[in-house]
């Protein structure tokens, strides 16, 4: 089938995994609504273009969700984002050069135990330019991705030793449409769907240093390798309560990559009272009696009477 590839980078850095509890072990993060992760993301798609911009994920609720006949504990992810389209398509004229602008929305929904994705909605929208001549012609690009999984046994579950191994069996019921728009005309739409068994196996490595545009992190692999040889490496950051990056595999080269730009990660943030943190109720504080002292000092020197000029000096 036609796939969108690693753009939904989503389905590729959505399974934050890990809060650290020890040098040796790593807890499922506590997400809540208003965490969110931007990344960078680069990725390659099988039409030929390659996308540039960035991924937003946010996470929109918590609690009990039914996904393929199952209610789950699940988190709610929206995804968001958008970049600049370079490369080629390979069209009836022949291999034509293109470039645009590419835009994506979805949702994700995870386990909220093994945090893996149990559902995702994705939709990728790309409009620019075929470099034609004489002439240069639009083109518009349109993926609909819709994935349920069904877990059968779950091994992978946090707490995680590291270098703890396990195998998934999923069965996965999916629907895509794909259709590209180009020299006024429209090669037949494809239109995919059917049901997948798939097999992934698991593994969890001791923390390296990752550096990204949001700073460096320590951060633990999470290795998934897929039945065709496929595989992705994601960068678990505990502080971050989720991946500062993620690379994705073919077998024989790198496909896509995310790094972490900027995050919310509430669970790790300073507890709040009336919008404030202890620390800055502590200097309010201060800053409230200095002021008060100031007052009561100006008060009292307004109240002191003037002193009574005295009899007239006499000479001796």
């Amino acid at each position: 089938m036609r796939s969108i590839g690693f753009l939904v980078i989503a389905a590729v850095f959505l399974l934050p995994t890990a809060a650290s509890s020890g040098p040796a072990v790593v807890n499922g993060p506590l997400l809540a609504p208003g965490d969110t992760w931007t990344y960078r993301t680069n990725t390659s798609l099988a039409t030929g273009l390659s996308l540039d911009g960035h991924v937003r994920l946010t996470v929109t609720a918590h609690g009990a969700t039914e996904v393929g006949g199952r209610t789950y504990d699940a988190y709610v992810m929206s995804v968001s984002g958008g970049g600049s389209a370079t490369g080629t398509f390979a069209t009836q004229f022949g291999s034509t050069r293109a470039s645009g602008e590419w835009t994506v929305s979805g949702r994700e929904i995870l386990d909220a135990h093994g945090l893996e994705i149990l559902s995702s909605v994705i939709d990728l929208e790309a409009n620019g330019t075929l470099h034609t001549n004489p002439i240069p012609l639009p083109f518009a690009l349109s993926v609909q991705n819709t994935t349920s999984y069904r877990l059968e046994g779950d091994p992978w579950q946090f707490p995680l030793a590291v270098g703890a191994t396990a195998s998934l069996s999923t069965r996965m019921n999916f629907s895509e449409d794909f259709r590209l728009v180009y020299y006024g005309v429209s090669p037949t739409p494809t239109h995919v769907a059917g049901l997948a068994w798939s097999n992934i196996t698991y593994d969890i490595q001791a923390a390296v240093g990752i550096d990204t545009p949001a700073g460096h992190f320590e951060a633990y692999p999470i290795r998934e390798t897929f039945a065709d040889g496929s595989f992705m490496v994601s960068f678990f950051a505990p502080v971050a309560g989720n991946h500062a990056r993620t690379e994705a595999h073919n077998g024989t080269s790198t496909v896509g990559t995310a790094d972490l730009v900027s995050y919310r990660y509430q669970a790790l943030e300073p507890p709040t009272f009336l919008g404030l943190t202890t620390d800055r109720w502590a200097l309010a504080a201060i800053g409230t009696v200095a002021v008060g002292i100031a007052l009561v000092w100006w008060y009292r020197r307004r109240k002191r009477p003037a002193a009574l000029p005295g009899p007239p000096q006499t000479g001796p």
